[in-house]
């Protein structure tokens, strides 16, 4: 009778700790979480441990997203995804001013004027875009300290 108790409190207990990971919400993207991972995106993160390169970024298995949880790759729907970054990404536009933008987190197109042109230009692994001061792409660890972190962080480029 002890033992049934006990149990049905442990399962009150989880039940009520998975409640309170949708209740607190989205964790922002690129901050290091209580289970040392940074979620990159939805799907992609890096760990944060002194004894592992900070610009490694790792994908979430297909169909699973990136969490707060020990087990921080957990199957798409079955629990929200701490960094849900592509609902609110901004990314550069064509306005009339830059001859180039960032597309996607690895990607780049030219402008003309304000539209942007077909051609998809791909940065070498390993680099990230970063459009300024005579580069196109940089490392992640430039890109992340640089002011504005990704100027793009989108997983691919819109079709035009």
């Amino acid at each position: 009778m002890y033992f049934q108790r006990s149990l049905r409190s442990l399962c009150f207990i989880v039940i009520i700790s998975s409640v309170a990971v949708f209740v607190v919400g989205e964790i922002k993207c690129n901050v290091c979480q209580d289970n040392n991972v940074k979620c990159v995106n939805e799907t992609h993160f890096s760990l944060c441990m002194d004894s592992v390169a900070p610009d490694q970024v790792m994908q979430c298995p297909d169909d699973q997203v990136c969490t707060s949880l020990l087990k921080f790759c957990m199957p798409r729907g079955s629990v929200a995804p701490s960094c849900t970054s592509d609902a609110d990404v901004t990314c550069p536009s064509c306005d009339g001013s830059s001859v180039f933008v960032c597309t996607s987190r690895t990607t780049f197109q030219m402008c003309n004027g304000d539209k942007l042109t077909s051609q998809v230009t791909k940065c070498k692994d390993n680099t990230f875009c970063s459009i300024g001061q005579n580069q196109f792409c940089v490392d992640r660890c430039e890109a992340l300290n640089s002011k504005t972190g990704f100027q793009c962080d989108r997983e691919s480029p819109l079709e035009v």
